[in-house]
Formats: structure tokens, C-alpha cells, sequence
């Protein structure tokens, strides 16, 4: 055969396997294309994006998602960033079409080398093959299908999207550990930064994570971590993206993860907000439409609220005993402390524990307990405490302690016993004028239960509602110094039933005025103020003022038998703060969506003007708030609130020393404590009790003995974001001087005087006060008829036999 054959043969043969090789690479990519996806999607990338809660500060309080992750243009994308990435992931990522065919290459012969070792076959993967195994194929199976199908798309997505296109979508999707997808969520989780913050190692750090990441912990693996950073600072520098001095002083910069520092502890509240956003907005998912809520909340007022509530509940806790150890060790089985420390760690500590310290009784004497913590200190149990637990403690229980706050001696060693509450609780802060919700904790403790016991629990409201009843009166002819019949009373319920509201104690008052019979919270005053004013005129008040939807015309519901919420009653006191404007309670100052566009606003219509301002006049503002009530009664109301501070069961709060108005409140059996406060800017409502409604907090306890210290505790560190300014008194409002007891005239010695708050139609000018007292008091509606009808003489403030001489100490449920 001549050469010349033997060339046109080997030619044919080769043009021959060009064809047949051409036609099954393209019998190949049109099979594998059959079912592949449409890579156009990606032009319509929406990441599913987390919706934030910020507060007016600028700080956030939480966020709600399926996965922590925050878009981010690629254009505010440091380009120091992208390097990193491209140095760990594709450095040829600009020069290829998808495919980057040298590491293919290379990637092939590593593989073939390995061949029988059982070691994973490498891969040669660009961003862009990385973007459509991510997005479109989502099977992360090693294979050569997978790959060719990849190859395909690669091609497809390049030429349908441009190279920045493509890096934003790799930037903002990839997972890269501790629940991070994408760049801005990761570096706000390992480093508390944004973006353009990071380091040129954290940099590397996180381009590092792209493959593998769990494996990379900076807590866990930090060596390794180190490691895997430090490789790609060098592969930076080879390629040309830092010099080395940046590399040198990259590798020596410390691999530490720092944790977000946590805003408020407000856990209930975040719920709240998100259960409120649920329902404005039944079609958009929180979890994936990245809205942006500016939330009411003041940080500094939450955790006030916190620790108030806490430490109060604790302290009511205490009158029940020290349930006893969470925990024992055999001290023989432990050679030395750190043994101890060791065995300490792995007793879990009981839920709502927060800050406490696990902690071993090592030594009980007559005079002091021993303990070491779990964190190897070593010191005692401080007198109370020891007698507080007293028999029950012994050597080798393990118990929960607090270090005592000393500031004159740091270096103290004496410590509090601590244990986590049965009875539970919740306080609310509210701004008075807008309804905006400052601090709300719905219990002790989160972890230990997401019931929201300010807005779900519905409880027996007791003597706080006394005021709507009382407000009703003021509307209806009774003024603060009316004299009200507060004798014994019987009521016919019918079937053969009698119901006889009793005072506190059993206390029994034959006059009051209407004053008194609020500042000492008189059932039985109440109860026959109700029947002359009408119990459906007291529904209707508080119906207007929301404390139910629609209370039963029930004089039982006077004295405080309906159940509500704490949120609703401490808005309804807020309505009173404010002179009697109708305000809805609200969490959410307004929404926006990713996009930046408000979809939602809280209405402000505390003011509004049409009127053009004059320049050398403040503009004339129109408050555009619905007037629930007068404002005078109104009024007439806060200043008997400030009464119940100044001289009833509200008393302890006095040391606060400012303008404040309340009432406390309590259930049959002490089931139910309240105290209901409230200052020219905010509300404050408080409750307390267990949550099994049968279970009272023991025969003496009162909303004066357990919510009201929260108040107090409450309200002396909050007094201080706010000047101190009195309440504001209404047109219409005549302060005259008049006899605290009698609701006469003062005596000439002037003792046991105060100024009251009249109508100026319940006031004739000169001074002395007009009789407001009541002609037609409540009769006794017992079948048997046995108590008298008790009218007072119009003239009854003259009438010295009429006035009431008994103790004035004890008159009504506190």
C-alpha cells in the first residue's frame, strides 16, 4: 500500500470519527437538554429573604425565616469579597463560558490516578456549574450525568446572564454554615458585620466556607479553620489579588466568631408581632419576603421590664419555700474540684434559668453552707438564704445560686439561692397618647413557656375595673365628694341564692364618699353605687373603652368578676391618661417591603391641621382622636387614681416621687393580683398569678403585695427617660379645698383637707362645695326585706350624725 492510501485512508478515518464523534456529542447534549430546566428562571431570581424587625434606634430585635439570609446587590459587594471567592472557587471565572475546560483537564487525571484508593472524585466546578446545581438541578449526587447536565446549563446561564448577573446569585444563595445563606447573612453571623466591614481574613474566611463548611467552625474546628483560611490567603496572593504584606498581616489576624450582641430580651414581644403581621398580612409569607418592620419597642424600657418582672415573680415565689435541689453528686465519686466542676456541667439546668449557676453544697454547718460553681469558684450561701432552705439543704445537692452584687468588694464570694417560679406573670408598657407598646414580657420565661399571659391570658380583672364603673357615676351626676350608702348588702340572685359582696377583711363602712370609696376600693360602696347609676351604663363604658367586647349587664362585673387581658385593661388606662382619647394598642409603626415601599402605617391621628402656619403664632393643631368620655370626668377620675397612691392602697409607690395614678386589684382567693399605673406618658399594667386559674397566691397576698412592687421596680429606672410633669387639668375643672373624710367643707384648722376636682356645675362659686349626694340609694333586694333603706339628707355634708366615724384604715379589697 503507498503511503499516499494509507494518508487518505487515515484522513477518512479521522474526518469519519469527527463526524460520528460530532454526531453523538450532539445526539449526547440533546439528550441530556430534553428535560433540563428552563435557565431563564434565573433572570427572575427572588431569593426567599428574611423579614427584620428594627426599632427606632436603628438596632434589630429580631428577624423571622426559613433560612437567615439578606440580599444583597452585587454592586455593594466589596471587590475584596469576590476575590476571595474566586481565588478559593473559579479564578478563570471571567475567561471561560461556563465550562472551564483546563481544570476538567486536570481534575480528570487527579481522578484517574485515584482510581481504586476509595477516595471522592474532585471536581472542577465554575461558579456558574455551582449556580446551576444550586438553582436548577439541586442534586448535589457526584456524578457524570450530574456534570454534563451542568455543562449544559453553565453554557445556557452565561450566555443569558451577565458575569455579575451570575456572581450575585452565587453570592447571595450559597450556603456557608450555622444556618447562613449567602454573604451579608454570614458575615453578620460569624463576625456582626456588614459586608463592607469585613477584614481581608474574614474575607477569606468566608470564601473558605464554600466547600465543606461545617467542617470549618470557627469554634469547633478552628484549627482546621485557620488552616483553610490561611491556604487561601496564599491562593490570593498567587493570584495576584492582595500583596504580600496584606497576606502576612491577613494570616495573623485572630479567627474569633463574634455573636450579635442581643438587642432586648423580647421573646413575647417578637411573637406578638409576628402573630400580628400574620394576620394584617394573611398572603405574604414573613418568612421569605424580606419586609422590613419598624417595631414600637424601646429597647431600654424592655429590659426594665424584664428584670422587673423577673426579680418580682421571684420574690412572690419565695413565700411559697425552697422546693429543694436540682440535682445531686456523690461527693465520694469525685477525687477533687475539678471532678465536681465536670459532674456540675452534666446536670441540665431547669428551663428559665437563664444567668443562674448550677452550683454543689459542699459543706452545711450550724452558721454557713459551702459551695463550689460550676465555673470552679468556690464560696456561700448568704444568711437568709441558708435559713430560707433550712432542713431541706444537704451536702452533695446541687442548687441554683447568683453571685450577691457587690461594688465595694468585686472579689465578694457570697452568693443568693435562686429557683425559677411556679407562679407566673406579665407587664406591659404602653405610650399614652398613641397606644404604642414600649416592653411587653409575657411571662417568666420564654423557654419555659410562649403562652403570652399580657395577651392571651384572659383573667378576672377585680378591683381594677372599680375606675369604669366609678367613671360611669361621674358621668351621671355623682361627683368625687358624693356620699355614697356602703352598708351591707344582699343581692337575690334568684333560685333560692344570696349574694353578699364583702369589703377586705370584712370591713364594714356605713358612708364614704365617692373619693374614699375608690382610694380604699369598697365593695360594698360599689355595689350600690353600680345599681343607682345603672349597671347598663357601666357596660357601656366599658365597652368604649374596649376592656370587653360586650359585658354582661351583671353588677358582679363591677367589682372586677369579668375576665380580660392585661394588654386591654392597661390600654383602657392609658385612654384615661390621656384625658379620655380613644387609642388602639399597636406593636408595628409601619411595614415596608424589600423593595423599600411603605405597605403599612400605623394612622396617626393624634393631631392634624388643615391650617396654614402664621409665623408669628404656633399652628393651631385639631386632635382628631375620638373623646370616649368627657374630659372633665375624666379628670375628676385621674385625680382619684392619684389618690389611691396618695392615701389608699397604692401607697407604696409614693416613693417614687413622681406624678402617678393607679389601682391595685385582686380576685377571690388571690387567684388574680393587678396593679394598673400610669404617668402623663406611659401606662404600666402588671399581673400576677398562677397559671392554673384554681390556684390562689395564699390568704394575705394582694395586688399591693405582689404587682405593685414590679410597678415600683418597673417605674423607678424608667422615670428616667422621662420628665416628670403633672397630669394635665381640662378647662372646665374648678380646684376647690374640701374635707377629706366628710366631702364638706374643710375644717378651719385646715387638717385633713385636700383640693378636689369639681365640674363647674358642681361648684357654686363661693367657698364651699355643693351637695352632690345621691337621693335614691341602693335597696336591699333580698326576698326577706331586713335592711333598711339608707338615704342621706341632701344636707348630709352639715349633717355630723350622717358622717362616718369608724376605722379608716381597712376599707376595701387592695
Amino acid at each position: 500500500m503507498s503511503i499516499k492510501r494509507a494518508v487518505r485512508r487515515f484522513l477518512c478515518f479521522v474526518i469519519v470519527a469527527a463526524i460520528l464523534g460530532t454526531a453523538a456529542l450532539l445526539i449526547t447534549l440533546h439528550y441530556f437538554s430534553l428535560e433540563l430546566p428552563d435557565h431563564t428562571s434565573l433572570k427572575k431570581y427572588a431569593p426567599d429573604v428574611a423579614s427584620r424587625v428594627f426599632l427606632e434606634d436603628g438596632s434589630k430585635l429580631c428577624e423571622y425565616s426559613y433560612e437567615k439570609r439578606y440580599f444583597i446587590p452585587i454592586e455593594k459587594v466589596p471587590q475584596k469579597l469576590i476575590n476571595a471567592f474566586l481565588a478559593a472557587e473559579d479564578k478563570r471565572f471571567y475567561e471561560h463560558m461556563g465550562v472551564d475546560f483546563m481544570r476538567v483537564a486536570r481534575s480528570a487525571i487527579r481522578n484517574l490516578q485515584q482510581l481504586g484508593t476509595g477516595k471522592r472524585p474532585q471536581g472542577a466546578s465554575t461558579i456558574t456549574q455551582q449556580v446551576a446545581r444550586i438553582f436548577l438541578i439541586k442534586n448535589n449526587e457526584v456524578s457524570y450525568v450530574r456534570k454534563i447536565k451542568e455543562a449544559i446549563l453553565s453554557y445556557r446561564i452565561e450566555m443569558a446572564l451577565s458575569k455579575q448577573s451570575i456572581l450575585e446569585l452565587y453570592l447571595n444563595q450559597i450556603y456557608l454554615g450555622v444556618g447562613a445563606h449567602g454573604v451579608a447573612a454570614a458575615a453578620k453571623i460569624y463576625f456582626d458585620k456588614t459586608v463592607d466591614e469585613l477584614t481581608t481574613a474574614q474575607c477569606a474566611y468566608l470564601a473558605s466556607l464554600a466547600k465543606g463548611a461545617n467542617n470549618y467552625h470557627p469554634v469547633k474546628n478552628k484549627k482546621k479553620a485557620i488552616e483553610r483560611r490561611n491556604w487561601l490567603i496564599d491562593r490570593m496572593l498567587e493570584d495576584g489579588f492582595i500583596e504580600k504584606n496584606d497576606a502576612e498581616k491577613a494570616k495573623l489576624e485572630k479567627l474569633e466568631m463574634v455573636p450579635s450582641e442581643k438587642t432586648a430580651n423580647a421573646e413575647y414581644l417578637s411573637e406578638e408581632i409576628r402573630k400580628h403581621l400574620m394576620e394584617k398580612f394573611p398572603s405574604c409569607s414573613l418568612n421569605t419576603d424580606g419586609l422590613i418592620i419598624r417595631g414600637t419597642m424601646d429597647a431600654r424600657l424592655q429590659n426594665i421590664a424584664y428584670e422587673s418582672l423577673r426579680k418580682g415573680l421571684e420574690n412572690v415565689d419565695r413565700a411559697f419555700g425552697w422546693r429543694g435541689p436540682i440535682g445531686e453528686i456523690d461527693m465520694d465519686d469525685a477525687d477533687d474540684d475539678d471532678d465536681i466542676v465536670s459532674e456540675l456541667k452534666t446536670i441540665e439546668a431547669p428551663a428559665g434559668s437563664g444567668e443562674f449557676r448550677k452550683a454543689l453544697v459542699t459543706e452545711k454547718g450550724k452558721k454557713k453552707i459551702s459551695i463550689i460553681t460550676e465555673n470552679g469558684k468556690t464560696g456561700e450561701i448568704v444568711d437568709a438564704d441558708a435559713k430560707w432552705m433550712g432542713a431541706k439543704v444537704n451536702v452533695g445537692d446541687v442548687i441554683l445560686v447568683s453571685k450577691v452584687k457587690d461594688g465595694a468588694n468585686k472579689k465578694s464570694k457570697t452568693y443568693n439561692v435562686r429557683q425559677v417560679p411556679l407562679v407566673q406573670g406579665a407587664i406591659v408598657v404602653m405610650e399614652v397618647n398613641t397606644g404604642r407598646v414600649l416592653a411587653m414580657q409575657g411571662g417568666y420565661d420564654f423557654s419555659i413557656s410562649e403562652f403570652n399571659r399580657a395577651t392571651q391570658a384572659m383573667r378576672q380583672c377585680g378591683s381594677v375595673f372599680k375606675p369604669f364603673a366609678y367613671l360611669a357615676a361621674l358621668e351621671n351626676g355623682f361627683s368625687p365628694n358624693s356620699i355614697i350608702d356602703s352598708g351591707s348588702v344582699e343581692i337575690d340572685t334568684g333560685a333560692a341564692s344570696v349574694w353578699r359582696p364583702r369589703n377586705y377583711h370584712g370591713a364594714l363602712v356605713e358612708k364614704v364618699t365617692l373619693r374614699r370609696a375608690v382610694e380604699k376600693s369598697i365593695n360594698t360602696a360599689t355595689v350600690r353605687m353600680s345599681e343607682e347609676v345603672g349597671i347598663d351604663k357601666i357596660a357601656e363604658t366599658a365597652n368604649q373603652f374596649r376592656i370587653f367586647d360586650n359585658m354582661p349587664e351583671l353588677l358582679s362585673y363591677a367589682l372586677g368578676a369579668g375576665e380580660t387581658t392585661l394588654l386591654r385593661i392597661t390600654a383602657a388606662y392609658a385612654m384615661i391618661a390621656n384625658g379620655g382619647k380613644r387609642i388602639t394598642p399597636t406593636m408595628v409603626d409601619y411595614v415596608q417591603d424589600k423593595r423599600g415601599n411603605t405597605i403599612y402605617r400605623i394612622t396617626d391621628e393624634s393631631y392634624d391641621s388643615d391650617e396654614e402656619f402664621d409665623v408669628e403664632y404656633p399652628p393651631k393643631l385639631n386632635d382628631a382622636r375620638q373623646q370616649i368620655l368627657s374630659e372633665q370626668s375624666i379628670y375628676q377620675m385621674i385625680s382619684l387614681l392619684e389618690g389611691v397612691i396618695q392615701r389608699g392602697s397604692g401607697g407604696s409607690a409614693k416613693v417614687l416621687g413622681i406624678p402617678v395614678a393607679g389601682k391595685t386589684g385582686t380576685s377571690n382567693e388571690s387567684r388574680d393580683t393587678w396593679f394598673i399605673g400610669f404617668t402623663p406618658d406611659i401606662a404600666v399594667g402588671v399581673f400576677v398569678g398562677f397559671d392554673d386559674h384554681s390556684k390562689g397566691l395564699g390568704r394575705n397576698a394582694t395586688g399591693a403585695s405582689t404587682a405593685l412592687p414590679i410597678f415600683i421596680s418597673f417605674m423607678a429606672e424608667a422615670k428616667k427617660f422621662f420628665a416628670p410633669k403633672p397630669f394635665r387639668v381640662p378647662h372646665g375643672i374648678k380646684l376647690r379645698k374640701i374635707d377629706l373624710e366628710t366631702g364638706g367643707p374643710p375644717s378651719p384648722s385646715g387638717n385633713g383637707s385636700i383640693m378636689e376636682a369639681f365640674k363647674e356645675d358642681e361648684y357654686d362659686g363661693k367657698n364651699d362645695v355643693k351637695s352632690s349626694t345621691s337621693n335614691s340609694i341602693l335597696q336591699r333586694l333580698s326576698a326577706e326585706g331586713a335592711l333598711d333603706v339608707l338615704s342621706p339628707k341632701d344636707d348630709a355634708f352639715d349633717n355630723r350624725d350622717e358622717e362616718y366615724t369608724g376605722d379608716k384604715s381597712i376599707f376595701g379589697i387592695y
